[in-house]
């Protein structure tokens, strides 16, 4: 029996260095990239379950794709709100064909401004359980910015037209949304550290 001993020969000892990942790679980022995804097409797919018209339009009234970010922006998974925002729109098209091409972009748009300025509110506000309302406020304004550069986003409509009726529509979600908040922030509040929920 013998063995082969490193040292300056052929066989140079090589100290073992163990490499992070980089931060952005981690299982605790895709572990909550695809809850949150799921959630975000659950919520979506369990209103259509709803026995309503077709004509009633409950995705725009309640609002279901927002919930899901809304959770990451309120406990400061950064990434991960990015994520779900870019992804969940796209993610929906393809699993149920809503929304359309033209309007997963438009809600692209309007989640990646929202997950941007619920963080940014919840850190300045007097009264944090309202953050969601200027947030979809916010997000809706750049979608009809976005819609005066390219029309064909909303159909040729008018812009500001759009923004007002869609606004309207959709006060029983933002209601939502601000029962969501006010629900986190009392019993699953951000720990303060980007590290999701303190213990309840």
């Amino acid at each position: 029996m013998f063995e082969i001993r490193g040292g300056p020969g052929i066989f140079p000892t090589m100290p073992a260095v163990a490499r992070p990942l980089p931060r952005f790679l981690t299982a605790t980022l895709a572990r909550e990239l695809g809850i949150l995804l799921t959630l975000s097409v659950l919520f979506p797919f369990l209103m259509h379950l709803l026995p309503v018209p077709e004509t009633s339009r409950l995705g725009a009234r309640l609002l279901p794709m927002f919930y899901a970010p809304l959770l990451a922006a309120l406990w400061g998974r950064r990434e991960t709100g990015w994520l779900v925002a870019a992804l969940a729109p796209w993610l929906n098209w393809a699993l149920t064909g809503h929304p359309a091409p033209v309007g997963a972009v438009v809600m692209m748009i309007q989640l990646l401004v929202f997950v941007l300025v619920v963080p940014l509110l919840l850190n300045t506000a007097m009264v944090r359980w309202l953050v969601a309302v200027p947030a979809y406020l916010a997000g809706m304004g750049m979608a009809m910015l976005a819609a005066f550069v390219i029309p064909a986003l909303i159909g040729g409509r008018a812009p500001v037209t759009w923004l007002a009726q869609s606004v309207v529509m959709s006060l029983p979600g933002v209601a939502l949304l601000v029962l969501i908040t006010c629900a986190v922030l009392r019993f699953y509040p951000p720990s303060g550290q980007g590290g999701g929920p303190m213990a309840a």
